[in-house]
């Protein structure tokens, strides 16, 4: 009898937990609100008080410390993605990793659920992450005003089979593109905003390709903003990336960006230009919330290879770049490289997968070395390979680079 009282009392239960619950003035609040009322308080007092870390906005969450956790652990290799409008969680958004920007279709996508969060499990290596959301659900059509879109601002991002973590991307909506301006031209006029609003002095480039990861100095060509915001870049006909920054202090220099900077990458991007025409574009900005800044790693167990590229003679070279392949003739994209040489040629290169690699350096991706950029391998084993452990740090690495005189066919 004792029994049976308590499987009807069960019951009920479960039966209340299903109902919906009607606040006062009517408003209803889904069962599923109270379940997860009462699961917060399951944490304690300390954990809700403290709240999660910050996010790396463009980058990984950092691991809770201290107190419990409910949430399940993820299995090795899990990438969870957040998306974030006005502060809230968006659902319905469309979640795209680039091996490359030059990519027209991405390697892996997904929506996000309607607590704005997916998983994925991508294959080591580096990436490019944006996120889409439009309002009628047409991702065959175009970017257009009205959509939202968000750039991690920490891209490219490496990520491992045998890491993982937590990303949030915070998307912005598309501002209307400026009417171009009647005065002939050849070139790119533009509009810079800050939720939603004109923002004066950002810097805007123009790269002709993605090849440094829009961090080196390759780009074609530099303007701040004007008092309205706007800008104009006089170009040649062809394909332009245009990225706009703006650092709390005034500044628009290319390095590492940290908390509060802005940064915005255009969504129209590559944007091309017609000889004779001034196309017409608009870049809204994020400012960003990451805890470190982008040039340091968010993997606890990353080895690290840091060393100088020079030339015959010794001399550094700069605006190079290490990268690591994963197959011996050290063909086709990099899996993992480093930022730009600066004029003293040093570099550091996380490396978030253990294992054998093979190491090299060169200027420019995506093809063959361009004539008249540098191309090496590491002289330190007889096939350039090298062996990294996790946490290890290789320090004084040395890679010797020449000229490329003229275009070779890789090796078959």
């Amino acid at each position: 009898m004792r029994d049976n009282c308590r499987m009807h009392k069960t019951v009920l239960t479960l039966l209340v937990a299903a109902l919906p619950l009607i606040l006062p003035g009517g408003t209803l609040r889904p069962a599923a609100a109270a379940v997860t009322a009462t699961v917060a308080q399951s944490v304690p007092q300390q954990d809700r008080e403290n709240g999660p870390p910050d996010d790396l906005e463009g980058g990984m969450k950092a691991p809770l410390g201290g107190g419990r956790s409910i949430r399940p652990e993820k299995k090795p290799g899990t990438y969870l993605v957040r998306t974030i409008w006005k502060d809230s969680p968006l659902p319905e958004v469309r979640v795209a990793w680039y091996r490359q920007m030059e990519d027209t279709e991405p390697a892996l996508y997904g929506e996000t659920i309607r607590f704005g969060t997916t998983e994925f499990h991508p294959p080591s290596g580096s990436y490019y992450l944006t996120a889409e959301w439009r309002p009628d659900g047409d991702y065959k059509r175009p970017l257009r005003p009205g959509d939202r879109f968000a750039w991690l601002g920490k891209n490219p991002l490496l990520v491992s089979t045998a890491a993982g973590g937590e990303i949030s991307l915070i998307l912005d909506e598309i501002p209307s593109a400026p009417p171009p301006p009647a005065t002939p031209g050849t070139g790119i006029f533009g509009r810079v905003t800050d939720d939603g609003a004109p923002k004066a002095g950002v810097g805007v480039y123009a790269y002709a390709n993605a090849d440094s990861g829009f961090k080196g100095n390759d780009y074609k060509a530099m303007v701040r903003t004007n008092a309205q915001g706007e800008f104009s870049l006089p170009l040649p006909p062809g394909r332009y990336y245009l990225l706009a920054r703006l650092r709390t202090d005034g500044k628009v220099n290319l390095g590492p960006l940290h908390r509060g900077d802005l940064l915005g990458y255009d969504p129209a991007n590559p944007v091309t230009v017609i000889k004779g025409t001034q196309t017409s574009t608009a870049i809204p900005m994020t400012r960003l919330v990451m805890a470190k800044s982008l040039d340091e790693s968010s993997y606890s167990h990353a080895g690290v290879i840091e060393g100088r590229i020079v030339d015959r003679n010794g001399r550094p070279v700069e605006g190079a770049y290490a990268a690591l392949y994963m197959n011996e003739k050290m063909i086709g994209r990099p899996d993992f490289r480093s930022e730009p040489t600066g004029p003293d040629g040093s570099f550091r290169m996380y490396v978030p997968v253990p294992g054998r690699f093979y190491l090299g350096a060169r200027s420019g991706y995506g093809g063959a070395p361009p004539v008249g950029g540098w191309s090496g391998s590491w002289s330190g084993s007889a096939d350039h390979a090298i062996i990294i452990r996790p946490e290890e740090v290789r320090s004084a690495v040395e890679i010797v680079v020449d000229r490329v005189t003229e275009l070779k066919k890789p090796k078959r």
